[in-house]
């Protein structure tokens, strides 16, 4: 036989053993580097999240806005829901950690056994359902697409998908920059192009002043008063009531204290807030006096008198 015809022998057999082994070779690649889900966050605009104990949060995306719908469309933070949506959208590290059924049930990711059960949409289209269990480390969860057997090891923390509306609310959706005018119950202040001026046209103490405008630009809500809470606070006077314009418009503030707890209302929704004691006390507790300018008298020079 001819070196041409071996040559040739040799190149179809290299061939029929790529042909026989190279799929399952693929196939142990595509299975080492799987995905817990593979769609596309951009296009979500619908999240439940609940935790088998009859809690759900709900969360609606319209006009490139997270909102929350069991709380009159409160807006909520983008930021947990980026990072929700990424952990479970990135490439996980390694291989499945198990894919049995028992391992299901110990993990806490089974249907009828989680922490957590996400369901994502888009467009009234299912794209996944995540289940969240229980956590082999430091910032890590074990989760499963109920598409499938393989059980992961994500970066995420169950505490960080909460099942209550108000665990995604916005903390800062209350807080004010930019502002230009500030009126209070005894002093009206304004930003003039020579900076602020109480009414009187003096201005007022620099330090105080800076106090203000950190409070309201820093201001933080704790999370929705109870259902009681709302009704007796309706009806209550505000210790404190601040009317603040900014460029994006004029927001009412109103701070209450009911059984040691503190509250705030704002113009801008229909709902009473409950803020920190520290916020409450840094807006509250603001010198009327030192903002109204009004300094007293120290009296004629005398250092020249005999």
């Amino acid at each position: 036989m001819s070196r041409a015809a071996l040559t040739l022998i040799l190149l179809l057999q290299c061939g029929l053993i790529a042909l026989l082994y190279w799929p399952d070779s693929m196939l142990a690649q595509q299975r080492e580097q799987s995905s817990l889900t593979a769609f596309n966050p951009d296009y979500v605009d619908e999240i439940h999240i609940d935790d088998g104990k009859n809690n759900e949060a709900i969360l609606l995306r319209v006009d490139g806005q997270w909102l929350l719908p069991e709380l009159d469309e409160l807006p909520a933070d983008r930021k947990l829901v980026q990072a929700l949506l990424s952990a479970i959208n990135l490439e996980p590290q390694g291989r499945p950690v198990a894919d049995s059924i028992p391992a299901r049930q110990r993990f806490q990711v089974a249907t009828y056994h989680y922490l957590r059960r996400m369901t994502i949409i888009s467009e009234g289209e299912l794209l996944a359902t995540v289940y969240l269990g229980t956590s082999p480390g430091f910032r890590k969860i074990h989760a499963r697409n109920a598409d499938s057997d393989s059980i992961y090891s994500i970066g995420f923390n169950v505490f960080d998908a909460p099942a209550f509306a108000s665990g995604w609310l916005q903390r800062s959706l209350l807080q004010s920059n930019d502002v230009t005018a500030i009126q209070g119950p005894d002093y009206a202040l304004r930003l003039e192009p020579q900076g602020w001026q109480a009414s009187n046209g003096v201005a007022p103490d620099f330090r105080e002043m800076e106090a203000l405008l950190l409070a309201l630009a820093s201001l933080q809500t704790d999370g929705i008063a109870a259902d009681d809470d709302q009704r007796t606070l309706s009806e209550a006077a505000p210790d404190l009531a601040l009317t603040i314009a900014t460029p994006g418009g004029d927001q009412r503030l109103e701070f209450f204290t009911l059984e040691g707890q503190h509250f705030v209302y704002s113009s801008k929704y229909p709902l009473f807030f409950t803020i920190s004691d520290y916020d409450f006390d840094r807006i509250t507790g603001i010198d009327g006096a030192l903002l109204r300018a009004e300094f007293s008298d120290p009296g004629p020079d005398r250092s020249g008198d005999g």
